[in-house]
């Protein structure tokens, strides 16, 4: 009579068929590895361990693995905006708005053209590309329309609900104030934005986002980064859906010309409509 032996690792395989263990005899239940009567294995325990699922990314690491150049660009622009508003308001308290706006138009666009030098390859292909033959760049002029009107409503509303008028009027007449005339308004609020924020939020900030992110989460990121280097909470909305929409038409038309020209004829008509 042969002795009876605990089953071994090898002969695991052919006990997973049976419906009562062949150590004692007791029914197996599908759901355990192992015989609930006397604890002997008969499968393998990640035969029915739910499989653990790989945890996904979340979008700030994904930015920082795959596109770590959006923060040093991002804090640069932030640090120069703040630094330049600190001396100049130390320096010369709140006089003087007008070379406080060019002063921060030249630094800001020095702080553009330093990281298009470093960053050209990255740039190169947008500036090659018209992007004028795409739909997208004349939906983009089209749907410019809407945006202005919604840009002046939002605002004339806001100021209505919150009761407060801008002391000596908005940026621009204070700018006329100061002795700017209208070549100096539009170079300064319309041309300079124009090529050095599109450069920087959608030439680079927003192509190397679309490395880590899906197209529309890019967009959306680049945008809330553009509203939120304006400092203002009140125009914060306004400014996302207008960089929406321009990241939208550089994406699509793989060019920087068309969302530079809508950026400049947005700003050029803030300068004559809105605050005339």
């Amino acid at each position: 009579m042969s002795e009876l032996r605990p089953p071994q690792p090898g002969d695991l395989a052919s006990f997973g068929e049976g419906i009562s263990c062949l150590y004692c005899g007791h029914a197996l239940d599908k759901r355990m590895y192992f015989c609930q009567s006397c604890a002997t294995p008969y499968k393998q325990p990640e035969s029915v361990l739910t499989p653990i699922r790989e945890l996904r990314p979340s979008t700030g690491e994904l930015i920082n693995k795959l596109a770590p150049n959006v923060k040093t660009l991002l804090l640069s622009y932030l640090a120069v905006i703040v630094g330049m508003s600190v001396i100049l308001t130390t320096v010369a308290g709140g006089e003087h708005l007008g070379v406080h706006v060019l002063l921060m138009d030249v630094v800001l666009l020095v702080t553009t053209v330093y990281f298009s030098v470093h960053y050209w390859p990255s740039l190169l292909q947008q500036f090659k590309r018209m992007g004028f033959d795409h739909w997208a760049a004349w939906v983009g002029l089209v749907l410019l329309v809407p945006l202005l009107g919604l840009n002046y409503a939002y605002h004339d509303w806001m100021q209505s609900i919150l009761s407060f008028e801008e002391e000596g009027g908005g940026l621009v007449s204070q700018l006329r104030k100061d002795g700017f005339t209208e070549a100096m308004l539009i170079l300064s609020i319309a041309i300079f934005p124009a090529i050095s924020e599109e450069i920087a939020f959608r030439g680079l900030l927003q192509h190397w986002l679309q490395v880590a992110l899906r197209p529309m989460m890019a967009i959306s990121v680049a945008a809330a980064m553009f509203a939120a280097v304006h400092f203002s909470m009140l125009s914060f909305p306004i400014l996302f859906l207008a960089g929406w929409l321009l990241g939208w038409v550089k994406w699509k038309t793989g060019s920087l010309y068309p969302a530079m020209l809508i950026h400049f004829l947005h700003n050029l008509a803030v300068v004559k409509l809105f605050d005339a």
